[in-house]
């Protein structure tokens, strides 16, 4: 356990070096029913002198079909915070649809998702998406440690174009049946656009009921 904390955080104070935003988020789950969960995920973000630039709220519920599928709804509402804290209020709705399988140690992923994200600015209309999400998780179970890497896409249907690629690597860490921490390092490429890139360090807690 102390090796694992030490090398975490010399792997988190070096990918700090290469970091322009900081993100802090939790999740909250639990099974209303045997196939049926509800979760809260509270989440701050921080720029890259730590200074708060959003924090929101999202809540999800997903249902259980089978072993490979499943679907899911939520709803997230948060604030921008632009100079002089001022705010700007979000909200964004998703509908996901989601199949993946174990073999062995790994268990590759999928997610397609439906955004209407919508900033309640009087002279803008919301945006629909489409994104495409691959994920592929590996469980060291001697270890408690789940790396995983993931890419994902935003297909912008105004617009008929892909806007937005992201990549990312991270690692959870198992303490207990209901508890995992984590770390992730994520990329976010604004494509078709003047919008700068960025590089994101993600810090995150996950408790299940």
């Amino acid at each position: 356990m102390k090796k694992i904390i030490s090398v975490l955080s010399v792997t988190l104070a070096f990918l700090r070096a290469f970091s322009q935003d900081t993100w802090f988020e939790t999740e909250f789950s639990t099974k209303i029913s045997k196939d049926l969960e509800f979760s809260l995920t509270p989440e701050i973000r921080f720029k890259d002198n730590f200074e708060l630039n959003e924090y929101l709220l999202q809540t999800g519920l997903e249902y259980k079909f089978s072993k490979y599928f499943k679907l899911g709804a939520g709803y997230r509402f948060g604030y921008n915070i632009n100079g002089d804290d001022e705010h700007e209020s979000f909200g964004r709705f998703n509908v996901d649809a989601k199949t993946g399988f174990k073999w062995k140690n790994f268990n590759p992923k999928f997610r397609l998702r439906f955004m209407n994200d919508d900033d309640f600015a009087d002279d803008n209309e919301a945006a629909n998406y489409l994104r495409y999400k691959l994920e592929l998780e590996y469980k060291i179970k001697k270890l408690n440690l789940e790396p995983y890497i993931l890419n994902e896409w935003y297909h912008d249907l105004e617009a008929k174009e892909f806007s937005k690629s992201r990549f990312e690597g991270g690692l959870m860490y198992k303490i207990n049946k209901h508890n995992k921490i984590g770390a992730y390092y994520r990329v976010n490429n604004y494509l078709n656009s003047t919008k700068d890139n960025k590089n994101i360090l993600g810090l995150s807690y996950k408790f299940s009921l």
